[in-house]
Order: structure tokens, then C-alpha cells, then sequence
């Protein structure tokens, strides 16, 4: 890439929104792009609080300053800012995306880019209808593996002989992360990930039942597309809580590759489907 990179063709950064201490973890660039880290930590310093953060609302100045041995001029700049909804909050999320679009114009036009891109994730799926009210905004879903791309990932991992992929698949339903999540912090103690998980949805539980909402909650277990089945100001609002817990997500939106199939063992139905099949089953066996 670096001969590309020094007559102007491209340039691409990542930021991970979300790491708090570590600059070398928090920005990466491919071989051949140079970040002067002397630039980033005066950055990181003027900014303030968690690096991630930092560094995502820094972008103009790392495009400018901190990217060292090529002129944009000409150049093709894709810069991705990972999970940053978390790291700024969903009261920013509208401002970030529209500043992002009025920066790409700036790059373009005052450094002299060819395109400029940004890529931005993010695992808050109420982020996301906040977003699509602007046209600057083009939304696409990553979803799940399908079982096949999952078992391949399953056995890259190593798992120990005697664990169930079944098991595993009806838990995880494909979810690469929590698949890793899985083997590098639970050592594939799934029965421990299961409890780890339960303690944690315990409180969303307790907040459906606080609010009367049993009965939806148990509806939206059984089919997740309940919420459009002619709904209830009640069942709007069990929907609302679970999309506000990333634990439910509507499928309005183009996944990036393929299709999210309608799978009712697994809680996806042809509009909403519940993110991973532990949370559907848990919160049942909670609620009851």
C-alpha cells in the first residue's frame, strides 16, 4: 500500500470509539500509513476523558496532522469510528453524523481529496432511527454468521471436545462476538455465560414487570413481529424497551450482505428479531 499511499491514492484510518487507555489499541491504520503518536497524545490531552472518545471527535485534526508522509490531495480517505454512540451518547449521535457529512465536504474541498468516506458503527439499535431521519445518512445492518460461517468460526477457536455446537448455535444464533466473548472470557464456560447473562437481564425483567408488561414481553417471545400485529400502546411500549436494550432490532434497514431469514427458533421473525436467542429464552424463564 505505501506507494499507492505516497502518490496520493489512499488513506484509511480506524478509530475504536470505545478503548479507554490505550492510544496503540484506539487508532490503527494499514502498513503504510504513518500516525505521528506524538500528534495523537497532544490530541488525546486537548480532548480529554477516555482515549477512543477523544479520538472520534478528533478526526479533522488527525486527517490533518496526524496522518504523516502523504498530501490528501487526490487521495482516496475512508475512516471508520467504531461503537461510537456508546463513547459519545444517543443525545450526540444526530450532530456526529451530520458533522461527519459537512467534514467529508471540507476534506474534499480544502485538502484536496478525491472521495472521502466515513464508516460508523454501532450496537445501539435505537441510534439507528435517529439517524435514518437524515438523508446524509445511509444505514446498513451487520448481522449474524449463518450456521455454516458460524461452526467454520467455532472450530477456528478451538473449542473443548464435549461441548455442544447445538447448544452453543441455539444460544449465540451467530453471533460472532459473543462467540468470542465466549472462548476468551468464559474459557467456554457456557453454563457461566448463560448466569453472567441472566444477572444482567434480570434488571429489564424486573423493569417490563414493574411497567405491567408480562403478557407483551411473553407475546414478543413467541413471535418478535407481535409488535406490528395491530399493537398496543402497551406492546409499542415493551418494543420501545427492548430496542433501548439492544436486545431486539427491527430489520427495516438493508443488511450488508445477504438477508436476515425469518428463523422462529431463533427469534427472527420478517420485521423484528430478537439480537441473540439467550435473550429471548432467559427473559422468558425470568418473567415467569
Amino acid at each position: 500500500m505505501a506507494p499507492g499511499l505516497l502518490e496520493g491514492r489512499s488513506v484509511a484510518v480506524y478509530v475504536d470509539a470505545l478503548e479507554r487507555h490505550s492510544l496503540d489499541k484506539a487508532i490503527l491504520a494499514p502498513k503504510g500509513v504513518r500516525l505521528a503518536a506524538r500528534v495523537l497524545e497532544e490530541i488525546v490531552r486537548a480532548y480529554g476523558g477516555p482515549v477512543g472518545a477523544a479520538l472520534a471527535e478528533a478526526i479533522p485534526s488527525i486527517l490533518e496532522k496526524a496522518v504523516t508522509g502523504a498530501s490528501l490531495r487526490g487521495s482516496l480517505v475512508l475512516v471508520v469510528v467504531d461503537d461510537v454512540v456508546r463513547a459519545i451518547g444517543l443525545e450526540r449521535v444526530e450532530w456526529y453524523v451530520k458533522w461527519l457529512f459537512e467534514l467529508a465536504s471540507r476534506v474534499h474541498e480544502e485538502q484536496g481529496a478525491r472521495a472521502v468516506n466515513f464508516i460508523v458503527t454501532t450496537s445501539e439499535g435505537k441510534s439507528l432511527d435517529l439517524v435514518a431521519r437524515h438523508r446524509h445518512s445511509h444505514i446498513r445492518l451487520l448481522w449474524n454468521l449463518d450456521k455454516d460461517g458460524f461452526r467454520e468460526l467455532y472450530s477456528q477457536l478451538k473449542p473443548p471436545p464435549g461441548l455442544d455446537y447445538d447448544e452453543v448455535w441455539m444460544s449465540l444464533g451467530g453471533n460472532p462476538g459473543r462467540l468470542i466473548e465466549l472462548s476468551a472470557q468464559y474459557s467456554w464456560n457456557l453454563k457461566a455465560w448463560l448466569g453472567d447473562l441472566e444477572a444482567r437481564l434480570r434488571r429489564v425483567a424486573s423493569r417490563v414487570a414493574g411497567e405491567g408488561l408480562r403478557g407483551e414481553l411473553k407475546t414478543l417471545v413467541e413471535d418478535p413481529d407481535a409488535a406490528l400485529d395491530g399493537p398496543s400502546k402497551e406492546m409499542l411500549r415493551v418494543t420501545d424497551i427492548l430496542v433501548e436494550e439492544n436486545l431486539i432490532l427491527y430489520k427495516a434497514y438493508k443488511p450488508l450482505a445477504g438477508e436476515i431469514k425469518p428463523d422462529r427458533e431463533l427469534g427472527i421473525g420478517h420485521y423484528y428479531a430478537w439480537q441473540i436467542p439467550a435473550y429471548k429464552t432467559i427473559l422468558e424463564k425470568l418473567i415467569k
